[in-house]
């Protein structure tokens, strides 16, 4: 080693003792800490107290360390403020904690709550009475008030004002519930606002509820004039305080016009032209209206059918339902993909019907229907003496009573709840005598009888999560359905129970079944496929018509096919179908087997 390193590294060994020995003597003359100790406590113990403090006896006293131990009781939640204290001792500094801790609970007082009971909100809190209030204690329980009223779909929030009277040791907990300011309507360039604010049970003035708007939401679609598929979220906007929110519904209206012309071919119709004009937004007021005709058909007469919907007659949402008409009934069709040469029934029908219904609770809904009808059958049915007991021409007046409870969470897309309707309609039919040119034939006396029917119809819906909570969920749907009817008293042949076909027994022909008695189990399983516009299903549908008159159970011009029974036989039709949204409704095709074949159904809407 030279001798100048030998000269650094001495140099370098006498600094570092000169520091070493500067930071001994600093050390020595910090003052160290002999005692920490707490004052002013009464409830909250000095062990609860001084167990979030880091500073022991022996410790070197350092500001820092006394003010976070400070911070650290203040953050106990019990102490209305924490004072520091120092003083020399003999060997060091003495700290003296001085806390003031908060007034005892001796009431809770919740205060501004409408929605939600008081026993709910005290029990959502942990602060307790006859206990220190904790301030830390008193911000969560403050937001579990707040979470509760949000899962119940409220906006709330416990204001400023919250705090404990130190003399009385109340503690008061104001709560500021929000109310609608307003409702807007935005998109709507042909329907009337009224029109949709009408549907809403949420009203300006009314605590707002999430809830009962999604439920008002549904509703405004189930009105079939807007598109549900592409329907915009509703939004909450700030109002005129902090406690008002103002509701923005955007719609997006449908083309509830349409104006059709067409033709069409079969055997069982002949060459038929129909032309329609329908409205289901008439004026936008939600009214309906359609005019309904058809040129030409088998017998070369003509069909029309009018009909007008009131759904708000007065402010109690009494609707109205007209309808009269004119019109060819082709009963007994066998598929939409093939013809048939079969000996054919027709029913032309002249009349019309009157419905009035009113709420009778939030659930329920009551209706009342008058009709009138005269029914005539194709002459050429009725010239042979076997039959004409059955093809005998008639006339139908009739008042029915219906009681219907509906919980589906939507009438257009049910993905969830029940529909129960009751119904009994009175009526009478008369049917002129029938007088054979053959002297040899007896004549058919006039026949007067009057009949009650007795029907129920009950679906059911199922999926998972409950009712929908918002607009467009595209759910997994098991819907059930079970319907019934019987009939007493003398009725014609054209008014008895018919089963089979599209709307009833799929994989049978139209009307296959007829009776005095009838019931219809269905069953379906509704799944999307790949998109909200197009769903499949897979039915099995268990039905039957029995218990026809006598002379009605076998029909010699439609052949043995046609055969009836007199006690229930149940049969079962099962297959798949899909569905298709389409701007003028919901398009349903199926494909139904059965025991005496396969046929294709179609249709409009869901079947319930």
């Amino acid at each position: 080693m030279s001798v100048r390193t030998k000269v650094v590294a001495v140099t370098a060994f006498a600094l570092l003792l000169g520091l070493m020995a500067h930071l001994t003597a600093y050390a020595q003359n910090e003052p160290q800490i002999v005692e920490v100790n707490v004052t002013g406590n009464d409830r909250i113990s000095k062990d609860a107290i001084l167990a979030v403090v880091n500073l022991k006896p022996g410790m070197p006293y350092n500001e820092k360390d006394v003010e976070d131990a400070r911070n650290a009781i203040q953050n106990m939640g019990y102490f209305e403020r924490v004072i520091v204290g120092k003083e020399t001792v003999e060997g060091g500094v003495k700290i003296v904690f001085t806390v003031v801790e908060n007034p005892v609970v001796k009431e809770i007082k919740v205060t501004g709550n409408t929605a939600i009971p008081t026993e709910k909100i005290l029990s959502l809190m942990r602060t307790s009475v006859g206990n220190v209030l904790n301030t830390n204690t008193l911000e969560q329980d403050i937001e579990a008030i707040r979470k509760y009223y949000l899962e119940k779909r409220y906006i709330a929030s416990v204001t400023e004002q919250v705090g404990i009277d130190p003399q009385t040791g109340v503690l008061t907990v104001p709560i500021q519930e929000a109310i609608v300011e307003a409702i807007k309507i935005t998109g709507n360039k042909k329907t009337k606002d009224y029109v949709i604010l009408r549907e809403m049970k949420l009203k300006p003035g009314d605590l707002y509820n999430g809830e009962v708007l999604a439920k008002d939401i549904m509703r405004i679609y189930d009105l079939g004039i807007f598109n549900r598929e592409n329907a915009p979220p509703y939004e909450l906007q700030p109002g005129s305080d902090v406690n008002k929110v103002i509701v923005v519904i955007p719609v997006n209206e449908l083309k509830t016009g349409e104006v059709s012309l067409g033709f069409g071919y079969s055997s069982k119709s002949g060459l038929v032209g129909q032309a329609s004009v329908t409205e289901k937004n008439f004026r936008g007021r939600g009214q309906a209206v359609s005019v309904v005709g058809e040129v030409g058909g088998r017998d070369g007469g003509n069909s029309y059918e009018l009909s007008f919907y009131e759904p708000w007659l007065d402010r109690n949402h009494t609707s109205l339902n007209v309808s009269v008409y004119n019109k060819l009934y082709y009963r007994f069709s066998s598929s939409i993909l093939t013809t048939t040469t079969d000996e054919y029934y027709d029913e032309r029908r002249k009349g019309g019907s009157l419905t009035f219904s009113r709420p009778m609770g939030e659930l329920s809904r009551g209706f009342v229907t008058l009709r009138s009808e005269s029914v005539d059958i194709p002459e050429a049915l009725t010239t042979s003496p076997l039959d004409a007991n059955v093809f005998r021409d008639g006339s139908v007046t009739s008042g029915t009573l219906r009681f219907a409870h509906d919980r589906r969470d939507s009438i257009l897309e049910p993905a969830y709840g029940s529909y129960t309707s009751y119904a009994i309609e009175v009526g009478s039919a008369d049917q002129p005598a029938v007088d054979f040119a053959d002297a040899e034939l007896q004549d058919l006396p006039a026949v007067k009888g009057t009949f009650t029917k007795y029907s129920i119809d009950y679906r059911r819906y199922f999926s998972r999560g409950g009712p929908q909570k918002e607009l467009g969920e595209n759910r997994r749907v098991l819907a059930l359905r079970f319907m019934a009817g019987s009939i007493s008293g003398e009725i014609p042949f054209f008014e008895q129970y018919f089963v089979g076909g599209a709307e009833t027994l799929r994989g049978f022909r139209e009307d296959r079944f007829w009776g005095k008695n009838m019931f219809v189990f269905t069953t379906e399983y509704r799944f999307p496929l790949g998109g909200s516009s197009l769903k499949g299903v897979l039915f099995v549908d268990v039905g039957d018509a029995w218990g026809a008159e006598g002379n009605f159970l076998n029909v010699p011009v439609f052949g043995t096919e046609f055969k009836q029974h007199e006690k229930i036989d149940p049969q079962v039709g099962y297959g798949l179908g899909i569905r298709v949204v389409t701007p003028v409704g919901l398009l349903r095709l199926d494909y139904g087997f059965s025991s005496e074949g396969s046929r294709a159904h179609f249709s409009l809407g869901h079947i319930f």
